[in-house]
């Protein structure tokens, strides 16, 4: 048993931060002793810690802004300073900052660093220079990272190429509980449709309307609803009254659970013009739901060999997103346990304990370990 440290800026729901809060939880419930550093308590997802989780809060509460990452990474860099770990977990790009902080430790009271490489290194539509930048980004912020985390093998290898050196593990989200209910079945006639996330711009809502607009004119029965708050909220509900939507179309705010949701449709949508690993997919599926989905994510690529359980379209295409859920709506649904089968390996109780044997190994190997730069 070790001393486990987390460090998020806060609790605004985003999938990285609630990997994190699940893996704190799971940790912190096997007996580890787990510290999450937040800069502030601010946010939906602030009850869905664990009270076996001690929570540091900055001295003064950080709000987000353009490098407040950087002010959450000095001031957790500076508690376990005081108050060392054995090991901590950065969870994902955003939060690299904290990854570069810690391992500017002084040796006796650096833990061993592992952290997650939540989007994709490569992604589609960035430019040479903007590229090249990153690379640059990535090779120094996380320099004197012990290990690196991918979601997928192919981000790993990518990983592996950019610092010239076998640096990255590639280890399911841990996204799903460690045991779920039984998939309901999808009645026949239903027309729901279901899409879930941040109501920002990237999630790609607005694209979404537009082609339910297209749904709904073959399936009048049709509905959508969107679990989410965000910035866009009235623009959206603006949108859906422009195209005579309003009586289809349901905004619910932010949700804990989108399992009740989730059991109630027929269809799961991700509209995002980018996202990471696009853990509600998983969501989904281990309800028994089919996924259609923009090729924003790696996601995309794990279940290309099962198209009956994601339908993938090109990003920004809102006519083939249209397509896709007017094809899929004309045809049986799948088979809901089938589905969920497909996502065993991606509940926190294989992903957790395959974060757990990696910082073992790390810890039982500290004296021979080397950076990644």
């Amino acid at each position: 048993m070790f001393s486990i440290g987390l460090v998020i800026h806060d609790f605004v729901f985003g999938g990285s931060e609630r990997i994190a809060i699940r893996l704190a939880n799971h940790w912190a419930q096997q007996g580890f002793s787990v510290v999450l550093f937040a800069g502030s308590e601010r946010g939906e997802m602030r009850g869905l810690l664990d009270p076996q989780v001690r929570l540091v809060r900055a001295p003064s509460a950080i709000s987000r802004t353009h490098f407040s990452m950087w002010q959450v990474a000095e001031k957790a860099a500076a508690y376990f300073r005081q108050h060392p770990v054995a090991a901590c977990f950065v969870p994902g790009n955003y939060h690299w900052p904290v990854a570069y902080k810690l391992g500017c430790l002084p040796l006796e009271v650096r833990p061993v660093i592992l952290t997650q490489i939540s989007s994709p290194i490569y992604k589609p539509g960035r430019n040479a220079w903007a590229q090249k930048f990153f690379n640059i980004r990535m090779r120094f912020l996380l320099r004197n990272t012990d290990r690196l985390v991918a979601l997928d093998r192919t981000t790993a290898a990518q990983a592996d190429a950019l610092f010239r050196r076998s640096v990255a593990e590639a280890i399911p989200l841990p996204a799903l509980p460690a045991s779920l209910p039984a998939p309901k079945a999808v009645e026949s006639g239903n027309y729901a449709i279901l899409a879930a996330g941040r109501l920002t711009h990237a999630k790609g809502f607005d694209l979404l309307l537009k082609a339910f607009a297209s749904v709904a004119r073959v399936y009048p029965a049709a509905s959508l609803t969107v679990c989410g708050a965000g910035p866009d909220h009235q623009a959206l509900l603006d949108q859906a009254r422009s195209e005579g939507l309003q009586d289809q179309v349901t905004l619910t705010g932010y949700v804990a659970d989108i399992g009740p949701y989730l059991d109630k449709a027929r269809l799961f949508v991700l509209s995002s013009r980018r996202e990471g690993y696009g853990a509600v997919i998983l969501e989904a599926l281990a309800t028994g739901r089919q996924v259609i989905t923009t090729a924003c994510t790696p996601a995309a690529d794990d279940f290309a060999s099962h198209p009956e359980a994601v339908r993938v379209v090109p990003v920004e295409d809102a006519d083939a997103l249209a397509q896709a859920m007017i094809t899929a709506l004309a045809q049986p649904a799948p088979d809901a346990q089938g589905l969920a089968d497909l996502v065993q390996p991606f509940s926190i109780t294989c992903g957790g304990q395959m974060y757990l044997s990696l910082m073992s190994s790390l810890l039982c190997r500290r004296g021979a370990v080397k950076a990644v730069s």
